[in-house]
């Protein structure tokens, strides 16, 4: 029993990692206290013939339950979206109060989203063995972002990404190197998730890259951890929030926050006049 714990108990902080937080700490703290119980009503015998195989099963059954939330939450993101969309100028009010409630969905995603994960890894810990489906995402680690010459205001080697993506969508591609930087400060941020689980180079919400990521460097997948991925993703994102028609609003799409559109817009005007 105490091998089956501290296998059980590695999974799951390999899982969390020693920043995820307190509520994640007491969720692993939950699941422990539930798997000791049952390890308890377990005769000697059914130990010794297989001391992982229910709780595995077990951890297996609650993953695909939060995979399914996952996705039904997901719809309910996208419908909201859908409303936001449709609502006239002249509604602030009520536009705002549906975009809370996306807003307020998105945080049960990325909630729901953490802990999948930790089933999946104290699962493949455990047993040894992988867990399908499982979303392919680039491990951010593998990522190493390049050196800034001092005065630098955007890394050379970035700009021609943002160009490629800014001409495929209509966007002006200093305004993609703004974002790049205050969001990540470009890729060089540890682990690249927020707290309330924006991820990757741009900081997309899992939703709203579902809705609107990208296969920008056409390997034939979508990752908020790829930089192609992700800056053609924010490109197109910008797009569909009406960039052409107003570039403020769109802005604001990313950021719900006057202050935010006023930094991007300030760094833009930065980086396009070091050019």
């Amino acid at each position: 029993m105490a091998t089956m714990r501290n296998s059980v108990k590695k999974g799951f902080k390999k899982a969390y990692g020693s920043k995820e937080g307190k509520e994640l700490l007491k969720r692993f703290d939950e699941v422990k206290e539930q798997l000791e119980r049952e390890i308890g009503a377990l005769t000697q015998e059914e130990i010794e013939k297989s001391p992982v195989e229910a709780s595995v099963n077990e951890w297996e059954s609650e993953r695909q339950t939060l995979q399914q939330e996952k996705e039904s939450v997901k719809d309910q993101i996208e419908q909201l979206q859908k409303e936001i969309d449709r609502f006239p100028e002249e509604q602030k009010e009520e536009r705002e109060t549906v975009i809370n409630k996306k807003l307020k969905l998105g945080r049960e995603y990325s909630k729901k989203a953490a802990y999948e994960n930790a089933y999946i890894q104290a699962i493949e810990f455990t047993t040894g063995g992988s867990v399908e489906p499982r979303q392919a995402t680039q491990n951010v680690f593998s990522f190493v972002p390049v050196k800034m010459l001092p005065g630098e205001a955007t890394p050379k080697e970035y700009i021609p990404l943002y160009k490629a993506a800014g001409e495929r969508y209509g966007i002006d591609w200093f305004v993609l190197a703004s974002i790049h930087k205050i969001e990540t400060s470009y890729s060089r941020i540890p682990l690249m998730v927020s707290s309330v689980g924006a991820q990757g180079h741009m900081q997309f919400m899992p939703p709203t890259f579902a809705a609107y990521g990208v296969d920008g460097n056409g390997d034939g997948k979508r990752s908020p951890w790829n930089l192609e991925d992700a800056i053609f993703s924010a490109a197109n994102y910008l797009s569909h929030s009406g960039y052409k028609k107003d570039v403020r609003k769109a802005i604001w799409h990313y950021n719900h926050a006057e202050w935010y559109v006023n930094d991007v817009l300030e760094t833009a005007a930065q980086i396009r006049g070091s050019m």
